[in-house]
């Protein structure tokens, strides 16, 4: 059910209730918001005639939308409500989830695939990556073409390309995919792999990173490819990141809100005030008040109170468990006053633009941060980042199953097998001195025929391959030994 608040008993709003009717995210649609204040008289503030609101905006009978009092109720005016839709990306690679929910984009994490990586939905996709990198390997063997990646980079690239074109096909937004975190400290590498992905991608998601912040320049500077980057945890890490060129930037919701959590005791309650509440609010309010090229997305989140308390983000990454709670595609955010004087407002106000981090030496950028950051971003990137190698490790065995199996399929040439004369003779013998007495002096011949005839339902476990491929004649080329194949 759509948020609402209960109802207050004086109609005259207080700074208070306006600040909690304009500002915020929820998960209900513009025009339910609208509606909501339109025909709820709680919700509506009434004035007297020719009066001001207590913050100090005039109201004189027309507002910023244009409505006025009607002649029965002259004394009802709508306040100024500046908002706009946060689009919803999808934090899951559930396909009937987002399909049920068709949400705006598609979020390719290690954590979401690794969740349902065992599943046949997700292995099949691995299926379909393994058997397309092993047929253009084939293909270029055959015409004596050098091989562009190794074959495991080349399956875990193409697997990642299958669910993304699976997402693209339920969402009408952009899917971002993630460079593989293992490579957090190699600039270059993430631009290569970067590079590889960006024909079928429209963002890479790199890690916020030293190396993932100078690759993300060198992205946009040099080749046009549009990233985010995620795992952003205070001011100066996403003023460095939206400088380095990110379209977006994700702030992991969770991992700031605990961090200053474990910081303070007792533990703040969770309202505008929450110092993690702040710092991301802060990011917002920079972005906006200096009109950056670039939005925020927030992920990691707990619980709607959380997301309640943010006002003007640029989306929000939800989880297939929070998608079920939510009865609109988007959310409705709200974004400050002009004349807001939170502490948000006031730090991003002051905060300098442009910043010179970039102007830092390889090596020195995370330590011209402030020390409370440098411990911020430890907590939230590195341990996260973490997190991730268990991930990606727990992928890549089950594409590294999927693709020593489309190898061993590859090179099976099961007519070729039964080529072979001496395996043939050695089996065709085996098999009449044990059926001598119920096949009744069948040829040798007969009974190789007979052999071949039923090859398709005999247990595999019970073929001998043969080991050398100079007696057979039309088989597929063997494995090569000394080739490092993963």
């Amino acid at each position: 059910m759509p948020l609402t608040e209960s109802p207050v008993e004086t109609l005259k709003p207080t700074r208070r209730t306006m600040a909690r009717i304009s500002s915020g995210t929820f998960p209900v649609s513009r025009g339910y918001r609208l509606r909501q204040m339109l025909y709820n008289p709680w919700s509506i503030p009434r004035y007297p005639n020719n009066a001001s609101w207590t913050g100090g905006i005039e109201l004189d009978g027309l507002d910023e939308t244009g409505l006025v009092g009607s002649d029965e109720t002259p004394d009802v005016i709508i306040p100024p409500m500046p908002f706009d839709d946060a689009p919803v990306y999808a934090d899951t690679i559930d396909l009937s989830a987002v399909a049920l929910h068709q949400v705006w984009g598609g979020l390719l994490t290690p954590e979401n695939i690794a969740a349902q990586v065992h599943t046949n939905d997700i292995r099949y996709h691995a299926w379909v990556a393994a058997m397309k990198v092993v047929e253009q390997d084939r293909q270029s063997r055959k015409e004596r073409t050098p091989r562009e990646r190794p074959l495991l980079d080349a399956t875990m690239d193409q697997f990642f390309v299958e669910l993304s074109l699976a997402l693209l096909d339920l969402c009408p937004g952009p899917v971002i995919v993630f460079v593989d975190p293992r490579l957090h400290d190699n600039a270059a590498a993430m631009v290569d792999r970067a590079r590889h992905l960006v024909a079928l991608f429209d963002k890479a998601n790199l890690p916020a990173t030293e190396d993932g912040i100078r690759a993300a320049a060198v992205l946009t500077e040099e080749y046009s490819i549009q990233t985010n980057l995620s795992l952003v945890s205070c001011l100066p890490h996403a003023a460095a990141c939206i400088e380095a060129g990110a379209k977006m930037v994700t702030m992991s919701v969770g991992g700031i809100l605990e961090w200053y959590e474990q910081q303070q005791k007792p533990v703040p309650k969770l309202t505008v005030d929450h110092p993690g509440i702040e710092m991301i609010q802060t990011c917002v309010s920079y972005i906006l008040l200096n009109k950056l090229n670039a939005t925020l997305m927030t992920a990691d989140i707990r619980n709607w109170t959380e997301l309640k308390q943010l006002s003007g983000i640029g989306g929000a990454a939800l989880t297939e468990k929070q998608l079920d709670q939510i009865p609109m595609r988007t959310l409705t955010t709200w974004f400050p006053r002009s004349n807001d004087t939170s502490r948000s407002t006031i730090n991003a106000r002051a905060a300098p633009y442009p910043t010179r981090y970039l102007e830092s030496k390889p090596g020195f950028l995370m330590s011209l941060l402030p020390a409370n950051c440098r411990s911020l971003v430890s907590a939230v990137l590195y341990v996260r980042l973490g997190q991730m190698k268990v991930w990606m490790e727990e992928i890549e065995a089950v594409v590294k199953d999927e693709l020593k199996h489309r190898i061993k399929l590859a090179k099976m040439d099961v007519i070729g097998m039964y080529r072979c004369k001496s395996w043939v003779r050695r089996r065709a013998s085996k098999d009449a001195d044990g059926k001598k007495s119920s096949m009744g002096g069948l040829s040798r011949r007969s009974s190789s025929s007979s052999l071949a005839s039923n090859a398709s339902v005999s247990d595999s476990d019970h073929l001998e391959k043969p080991r050398s491929s100079s007696d057979c004649k039309g088989t597929a080329t063997p494995l090569v030994e000394g080739v490092d194949y993963f």
